[in-house]
């Protein structure tokens, strides 16, 4: 896509979101390599696989855009406003943030859904729900887990200790044992929240403390 298009599709989606005819961007996988995008408003484009290798996104309106996929390797992306986009399985390799609006903030979040205690933060894992527990593990009060974790944060589920709150853990299954687990504040620094999270984060690192629900048949 040539820049004269691209300027049409953007001039098309700004009279959508006005009401005033125009039409969705679609750029679904388009190759918008080294594309001049500063100050476009992309709110709700469709942007999903696009290649937007050092593109300058410098103050874009990016507003529940669908960035899925995208390569944003090197773009520029400061001041943009990326409020509810979805960057899962976005490549933000060198892409410069600085000053972006809208990003979860992993502090806030935790803050916000878990408990915190003077030795940690309580979360809830139902061991084994996704994939089987390594053979190191013994689950029992007081055992430490260790795995290797993805901090890359726009994978919503990437390897690691998933764990997440006690409701969303009972929501998503209703046969596994659940435990309450803590992890200490000296391992937050192994802790990543992504960005489109459902409700888990992950961590390197956690303490068992107790079962609060039996799997089923104990």
């Amino acid at each position: 896509m040539d820049a004269t298009q691209l300027k049409q599709v953007v001039a098309d989606h700004k009279k959508w979101l006005s009401g005033d005819g125009g039409r969705r961007a679609d750029l679904i996988r388009a190759d918008l390599t080294d594309a001049d995008l500063t100050d476009a408003d992309l709110t709700d484009a469709d942007l999903s696989g696009a290649d937007l290798t050092d593109a300058d996104l410098t103050d874009a309106d990016l507003i529940r855009a669908d960035l899925t996929d995208a390569d944003l390797t090197g773009a520029d992306l400061r001041r943009a406003d990326l409020s509810g986009a979805n960057l899962k399985g976005a490549n933000l390799i060198r892409a410069d943030l600085s000053g972006s609006k809208g990003l979860l903030s992993p502090s806030q979040y935790i803050t916000k859904h878990f408990k915190t205690t003077q030795d940690g933060i309580i979360v809830y894992k139902a061991v084994g729900l996704y994939r089987n527990a390594p053979a190191t593990w013994k689950l029992k009060p007081k055992s430490v887990l260790t795995e290797v974790c993805n901090f890359v944060p726009t994978d919503t589920c990437g390897c690691g200790i998933n764990v997440a709150t006690l409701k969303w853990v009972k929501a998503e299954t209703d046969s596994r044992a659940i435990w309450k687990c803590l992890i200490r504040w000296k391992w937050m620094a192994g802790v990543c929240v992504p960005y489109n999270t459902d409700g888990k984060i992950r961590c390197e690192k956690l303490e068992l403390v107790e079962i609060v629900r039996k799997a089923q048949g104990e």
